[in-house]
């Protein structure tokens, strides 16, 4: 089975993508996985919202021709102080689905809290920690990818760089997999 694991945003969607063997459900987990891609997809901010969306959709078209994957995984919408930012990532998410109903490809959408605790332990991790909880199962997949994306983390809390939404997306594949492998 793959999976494409997604961090929705308009200024930059992150992406992952990992296979796991068909029977996983109800079974342990054995980290007989891999990752097969990761990248996100960047929008300049001073491009009209509408223009951002088309590039948006003709990226995530692409990958998803490319990949065929077999399931999306995406964050839910999370409203906090921000409305602006959530209306932004809700658009985001919107055409994200508009690519995987084109597609055919079913969606499942897990929390973020609930990402972070599959991944990292707890469920109010910060990114350092998600990105460890991810580099800790990516040394045990097989790949040249996972050994790419394994190196530490880049960025600060200030100014995340672009491996944080495609590590971000690599941990809602993994948390996929492991909510899969405990049916």
């Amino acid at each position: 089975m793959k999976i494409l694991g997604i961090d929705p945003g308009t200024a930059s969607t992150g992406y992952g993508i990992i296979t796991v063997p068909d029977d996983i459900m109800g079974k342990e987990f054995d980290y007989n996985i891999e990752l097969i891609d990761y990248g996100f997809v960047q929008t300049p901010k001073d491009t009209l919202m509408e223009k951002r969306l088309v590039q948006l959709y003709s990226e995530m078209n692409s990958v998803i021709e490319k990949h065929k994957p077999d399931a999306i995984v995406i964050e839910m919408l999370f409203f906090g102080a921000n409305t602006r930012t959530a209306i932004s990532v809700g658009q985001a998410r919107g055409v994200i689905m508009l690519c995987a109903g084109f597609h055919s490809v079913s969606i499942t959408e897990y929390s973020g809290l609930t990402v972070k605790l599959m991944v990292a332990g707890a469920g109010r991790s910060d990114k350092k920690q998600v990105h460890e909880g991810v580099r800790n199962f990516l040394a045990k997949m097989k790949g040249e990818k996972a050994a790419e994306l394994s190196r530490p983390m880049a960025g600060t809390k200030r100014k995340k760089s672009w491996d944080d939404n495609a590590v971000d997306a690599v941990a809602i594949a993994i948390c996929h997999v492991l909510k899969l492998a405990a049916k």
